[in-house]
Formats: C-alpha cells, sequence, structure tokens
C-alpha cells in the first residue's frame, strides 16, 4: 500500500512551488543510469552544488540548465492543465478529462531535455499521481510491449508525439495501473542485484523516494 502513502506526499511536495518541482524532475533524472540507493547522496550534491554537482552531468546538465531558464513557466502550465474543467468544452471519444490532461501535461514534459516518454511518465507519477514508468525493467516483465512504441524523438510533429502519448498512457492503464506500477517496481528493486540489501521491502523503496526528494532523514 505504499503508493497510497507516500505518493500524495510527493504530489505535494512538488505541486507547492516551482523550485520543488525542479527537484522532483531533477530526481527522475538524476536517476537514469545509476544505483536508486545513491538517489539520496545524488540529490544532496545537486542540492549544494547546483550545475557544478559531479552527478550533474551530461544530458542531466542540460535538463537542469533548461529548467532554470524555463522551470517557472513549465510549472504554472502544468498546473493550469490540472485544474481546468474542460478543454473548451470539446468531446474526445474514449478519453476521459483526466485522460485529455495526461496527454498533455505529457506533451508538455517531453519538451523538457532529457525527458522522453519514460521519464515523463515518472514525472506524472511524483508530481501528480498519475500515468508511470515503463522502465528497462518493467520492459523486461510485461510482454507485447515494444520498446519503440515508448519512444519518439523530439523533433516529431505534436501530432506523431500524441498518437505515442496516448499509446504510452493506455499501455500504464493496461499494465495494472500507476499505483501497482510503482508498488511492483518498488518490490522489484530490492532485489536488483545493483541495490542488493540496502533496502528490506518495497515499503523501503518507496519512502526513499520521498526521504531523498525531501532530504530527510530516516529516524
Amino acid at each position: 500500500m505504499s503508493f497510497k502513502e507516500v505518493n500524495p506526499v510527493i504530489n505535494g511536495y512538488m505541486q507547492a512551488n516551482h523550485k520543488n518541482m525542479i527537484d522532483g524532475i531533477m530526481f527522475v533524472v538524476l536517476s537514469v543510469k545509476t544505483p536508486f540507493h545513491t538517489m539520496a547522496k545524488q540529490m544532496a550534491d545537486y542540492r549544494a552544488n547546483g550545475l557544478d554537482s559531479k552527478y550533474v552531468w551530461g544530458f542531466k546538465k542540460q535538463t537542469l540548465e533548461y529548467l532554470l531558464e524555463h522551470g517557472e513557466d513549465l510549472y504554472n502550465e502544468l498546473m493550469d492543465l490540472r485544474v481546468r474543467s474542460n478543454f473548451g468544452d470539446r468531446k474526445f471519444p474514449g478519453r476521459s478529462i483526466w485522460t485529455e490532461r495526461d496527454r498533455k501535461m505529457m506533451l508538455v514534459l517531453t519538451d523538457v531535455p532529457g525527458l522522453g516518454l519514460v521519464k515523463a511518465g515518472f514525472v506524472m507519477q511524483m508530481m501528480f499521481g498519475r500515468v508511470g514508468c515503463i522502465d528497462v525493467h518493467n520492459l523486461k516483465r510485461f510482454y507485447g510491449i515494444d520498446s519503440k512504441d515508448i519512444k519518439f524523438v523530439k523533433i516529431a510533429p505534436d501530432t506523431t508525439k500524441l498518437e505515442k502519448i496516448t499509446n504510452y498512457i493506455n499501455i500504464c492503464k493496461g499494465n495494472r495501473s500507476t499505483q501497482k506500477l510503482w508498488d511492483s517496481w518498488c518490490e522489484q528493486l530490492v532485489h536488483k542485484r545493483c541495490n542488493r540489501g540496502k533496502f528490506e521491502s518495497g515499503w523501503d523503496v518507496s519512502m526513499f523516494h520521498a526521504e531523498s526528494l525531501l532530504g530527510l532523514q530516516r529516524a
């Protein structure tokens, strides 16, 4: 049940202001190609040193540079999309208003350097409790998903991007929902070789997300 308890804390933090949102997006980006148990250390170093952090390298530096320049506008756009009660009273056959919000938010997030479909989905999961992260580990677990289905190039037209985004959202819903994706991923991480012995349970992994992001020390 860790998603229900931990995710609202992360949502609240990231939705509070654009600086917290930037922290959350950097958490997502810093987690790429690195053992997850290092995230508290990485986040502390990033907060202390910003662009000079030893963990902010390559495309991760490009992400932070973009967010420092455009983060407030990005935050305002995402929060505006979140609270809109309609989208010009248009009807979306087969899609709820929330699905349309997900699509629009994902499209905005994938403009950020370093955020493709998968990591934009992770940001959505962290900030809004929506969508999810179909990373390489989940790709191995879920049959019938081709890696080409969860990627597009940044220069693709918005129509192509939205088609891919819609498919990605449906994959996340079809693979047991945002909550179950989170909980099962946390449980899986306990047993991953690079994290072996670092976490006792999926609950600990889930809590570690919040602790690392908020800079908390476990009692």
